[in-house]
């Protein structure tokens, strides 16, 4: 006797784990940039309020018009 197996469970399951990779991917990328962006922005936050050296050159590289 052969037994059939169901392939349309099979392709269903795999659907849903490369769809559920793919928000999991996407959702740690967005994570990742928002972090990167923020302590780009942090830093220079911290550089303005520790010297008052260069607030020229940051401020017109923040505010480029």
């Amino acid at each position: 006797m052969v037994k059939k197996t169901n392939t349309n469970k099979v392709q269903e399951t795999s659907a849903v784990v490369v769809s559920s990779t793919m928000t999991q991917d996407l959702k740690n990328a967005v994570l990742i940039v928002s972090v990167v962006l923020n302590l780009v922005i942090f830093t220079m936050w911290i550089a303005l309020q520790l010297t008052s050296r260069y607030d020229l050159q940051l401020a017109s590289f923040l505010l480029n018009r």
